[in-house]
């Protein structure tokens, strides 16, 4: 695969800050209200039980407070992200089984972000081109 042209570059990062945002909103959704999301249409759904905030965790405000960049390089792009580490073992049976953190990462990079990136770019850039034109007319 060649270099991205700066309208590809552009979409590709645009979708995965997206789909960055997502995963950090859902996990925070997940840790202060015990409210999943499933399946593409993000069906809400409330786990019963004590939140992971009423536990005493700081997991809200870490997930708050998360870095995460998108940036271009060389023919394609990096992401850099910082979860708490404690956060991966939150999944694990014995410490609750939390689905924080692979039910979020992979379901939305996997099944959303990467959908998006594979088959609707046509699409994005029909609508950029559309703006630019609307924008041009009006002045």
């Amino acid at each position: 695969m060649g270099a991205l042209d700066e309208n590809q570059a552009r979409f590709l990062k645009e979708t995965v800050e997206k789909g960055l945002r997502d995963i950090l909103d859902a996990q925070i959704m997940i840790a202060s209200k015990n409210i999943y999301q499933e399946g593409h249409a993000r069906i809400q759904h409330k786990r019963a039980g004590a939140t992971l905030q009423e536990r005493g965790s700081t997991l809200v405000n870490e997930l708050t407070k998360a870095s995460r960049s998108v940036t271009l390089q060389g023919s394609g792009i990096a992401t850099s992200t910082v979860f708490p580490l404690y956060m991966r073992f939150l999944d694990m049976k014995e410490h609750g089984n939390w689905r924080i953190y692979n039910r979020q990462v992979w379901g939305i990079l996997y099944s959303e972000t990467l959908h998006t990136v594979k088959y609707e770019y046509r699409d994005w850039l029909r609508n950029q081109i559309n703006t630019m034109f609307n924008k041009n007319n009006q002045k």
